[in-house]
This record gives C-alpha cells, sequence and structure tokens, in this order.
C-alpha cells in the first residue's frame, strides 16, 4: 500500500533535493540527495543520487536506482529498498518543481527517470 505523502521539500542550488514528508503528520521522510558540484570527489562507487528515510539505517551507500512516477503514485527503487509514495495530496506546483529537479539530477542517466 502506497505511502501517504502530505508535501514536498525541493531544493535546487549546490545540493538537488527531493524529499517526501511520509504520514498524515510527516512523522518520517524520504530523501532523495545529488550534489554534482562535489560528485567528482568521490569514488565511482558512491556517485549519484543517494537515498535516506528516518527509519532506515543503511551503512552502505543507499543510491537511487529507479522513479516511476504515474499519476499520484511514485515508485522509488533503490539499492537497499523500494518505496511506494501517494502524491494525491501534495500542491501540484510542489510536484512540478519535484519533477524539474528530479530531471536535472538525471543528467547522466545513473538511475532511470520515468514522470508523467
Amino acid at each position: 500500500m502506497p505511502r501517504h505523502v502530505p508535501f514536498l521539500t525541493i531544493e535546487d542550488g549546490d545540493d538537488l533535493i527531493v524529499s517526501f514528508a511520509l504520514g498524515d503528520k510527516a512523522e518520517t521522510s524520504l530523501t532523495l540527495l545529488r550534489t554534482p558540484k562535489y560528485e567528482p570527489h568521490l569514488p565511482e562507487e558512491e556517485r549519484g543520487v543517494t537515498v535516506s528515510s528516518d527509519k532506515t539505517a543503511v551503512v552502505a551507500p543507499n543510491l537511487l536506482r529507479a522513479v516511476r512516477w504515474e499519476s499520484s503514485i511514485v515508485l522509488v527503487e533503490s539499492t537497499a529498498t523500494q518505496y511506494s509514495l501517494d502524491v494525491s495530496a501534495v500542491n501540484p506546483e510542489e510536484i512540478r518543481e519535484a519533477k524539474r529537479v528530479l530531471k536535472k539530477m538525471h543528467f547522466d542517466s545513473c538511475f532511470e527517470l520515468n514522470v508523467v
């Protein structure tokens, strides 16, 4: 069953961030983060979009493998887990901004991106 997302937080600067608030009261979050400016200084296997959650403790880098955004359901697949998110309550402007930032994160096609 998809997790309810009441709002998104988006940043478009040195850090590219799309963060999904999870739960009716935004108790936790799922954050996608990429910092292209500093990636050349990282080992090849650590480059890309990192995925973190308040509830998940992952020792190895948890990297984004796919985002499938179909209508109000977003499927996020990482090297450690999969998430199904219901964004039907999110403001349409936040959704447009999130998709735009995801496309910027995808500059080198290091993950699968399908947004409708």
